[in-house]
């Protein structure tokens, strides 16, 4: 049982209005503030026109209910005159320098700390929140926009099913304020591409949806090409996939001129299945509904696109999604298929469901073909293997190059996108090997699932590794061959299995910020 100390005992016995979360006034107006607890102390409560005593209130409040502080919790109090719902969030206890002495870096406590704080306001049914001064501002938007994210457009709104929307706003530093609100919405916009049903997100509305939200942006192009196109440039496994489904191809380029030289400085390929049944290598029914994810790859460079050009990166950077359903029909690729790649290498197709290779590896040659960017990454929901291997909390990295993956991780940590450097090896290349064609679209073997992908893709920018046979192999991972390539497999990241903090049940919309933090560490290098 909790003992009281007397000075809140009495405080709560000693007045007639409640200061419980489950009950307020009815008169209480429905704002909302959220307040940072730093050592016991509110962060900014000046900000909010709370006197001293007003939040020696607050603080008493918070120890009768047993709130402490603790980094990234929240409590829920009242104003001294009820007429506001004030969420405590906690950043821990702060080191002499006054930074956060937590192991989890300060922008990390800080969103899940808001996004926590916000879900509880929301709950109390507000229909405005303001943030108070945070140690990191736009982490703090971030965490805000993310928490109060929901998708409920397929809902009727019978019985209260719709949640009404909740506005949230700053009391301090506007411009990192609004950059991650920029940031959230992006992530935000990657959640409701991969949420939508494939019936209504087929590979021309996403095309469609691109071009409404990029479409008149500052600096931007955006141009969908069809199937006659797609032949024209000799995508032979796009074309593949395709044939399968009676909805056509479609393929989007979208172009951001943020810098004022005429190189590419990044170059974004995402994987844009709109669904995935697997094709005659058919999927087992358990789970298949979330393949409507299974462009999420291509989301999330959409969604980062649009937020390089909000923020005005000063970076040029390309982005192409080859979007296509994969589905079984008559004419459908069928297993032990033969078709000729954009690279020029024919491939053996001994797995539909290993298609997403087959749509990036063209696309990724398109771009290292006609766009020469000095960085390019791919984005795919590719492998079951890296879930096996990393879970859903980290995304794998595959890249040949250390400078790339530097940047890569540096973005992740930026971001608090966690990503992990996976291997490349000749040996992964061996095991490609078809009895018939230059390459097969899987390895001869049950293992090494994600890294057999990568091999595959890492072909279609950098072409096979020629005169190994009978050659000692070796290992792929220190290659600054231009463009410098990484290839992020997101099978695990892609789906959220719980809502906790920021982060919301469902598809997850990630990595888009890791991709703008990437680009913005490399338009920072090209600015050195």
């Amino acid at each position: 049982m909790q003992v009281l100390s007397k000075t809140a005992g009495a405080l709560l016995r000693g007045s007639q209005r409640s200061f419980s979360t489950g009950r307020i006034a009815s008169e209480a107006a429905k704002r909302g503030l959220v307040l940072g607890m730093l050592s016991n102390k509110l962060v900014g409560a000046d900000s909010a026109s709370l006197d001293a005593a007003q939040q020696q209130k607050l603080l008493a409040q918070a120890a009768a209910l047993g709130f402490t502080g603790e980094a990234g919790k929240a409590q829920t109090v009242l104003s001294d005159d009820l007429q506001q719902h004030i969420a405590l969030v906690g950043l821990g206890s702060a080191n002499s320098a006054g930074v956060e002495a937590q192991d989890t870096t300060v922008s990390e406590i800080v969103r899940t700390a808001v996004a926590n704080g916000v879900r509880q306001l929301r709950a109390h049914k507000v229909t405005s929140v303001s943030v108070g001064p945070m140690p990191h501002a736009q982490a703090a938007a971030e965490g805000a926009r993310l928490a109060l994210y929901k998708f409920d457009a397929f809902k009727s709104g019978a019985a209260g099913e719709k949640s009404a929307d909740v506005a949230v706003s700053s009391l301090d530093a506007a411009a990192e304020w609004d950059a991650g609100h920029v940031c959230a919405e992006a992530q935000n916009l990657a959640r409701d591409l991969t949420n939508t049903p494939a019936n209504f997100l087929t590979p021309t509305a996403f095309a469609e949806r691109v071009q409404q939200e990029l479409g008149g942006l500052d600096n931007v192009q955006v141009r969908v090409h069809g199937p006659e196109w797609a032949e024209q440039q000799r995508m032979g496994g796009l074309v593949m996939v395709a044939k399968g489904s009676s909805q056509p191809l479609r393929f989007v380029e979208i172009e951001y001129r943020g810098a004022s030289s005429d190189g590419v400085g990044l170059g974004m390929v995402g994987k844009g299945v709109t669904f995935d049944t697997g094709g005659y290598s058919l999927k087992p029914g358990r789970h298949m509904d979330a393949m409507k994810g299974d462009m999420g790859g291509g989301a999330a460079v959409v969604a980062a696109m649009r937020a390089l050009a909000q923020l005005r990166v000063p970076l040029n950077v390309v982005a192409v999604v080859p979007l296509c359903e994969n589905m079984i029909s008559g004419g459908a690729a069928k297993v032990s298929d033969v078709y000729t790649a954009r690279s020029g290498q024919t491939i053996e197709v001994m797995n539909t469901d290993a298609e997403g290779r087959l749509i990036l590896a063209d696309a990724l040659h398109y771009v290292a073909d006609v766009h020469k960017p000095a960085a390019l990454v791919d984005v795919a929901t590719l492998t079951g293997a890296m879930v096996v291997a990393l879970g859903e909390l980290y995304t794998g990295v595959f890249t040949p190059s250390p400078r790339l993956w530097k940047s890569i991780e540096r973005a992740s940590v930026v971001a608090d996108e966690p990503a992990w450097r996976m291997p490349l090896h000749d040996a992964w290349d061996t095991m490609l090997a078809s009895p018939i064609a230059d390459l097969s679209n899987i390895g001869n073997r049950s293992e090494a699932g994600a890294c057999t992908a990568a091999a595959f893709l890492r072909q279609a920018v950098h072409g096979p590794r020629t005169g190994r046979e009978g050659a000692v192999l070796r290992d792929q991972n220190n290659d600054e061959r231009v463009p410098r390539w990484a290839h992020l497999d997101i099978a695990g990241p892609m789906e959220a299995a719980a809502t906790t903090g920021y982060h919301a049940k469902g598809m997850s919309g990630r990595p888009t910020r890791l991709l703008i933090a990437l680009a913005q560490e490399l338009a920072r290098a090209d600015a050195a």
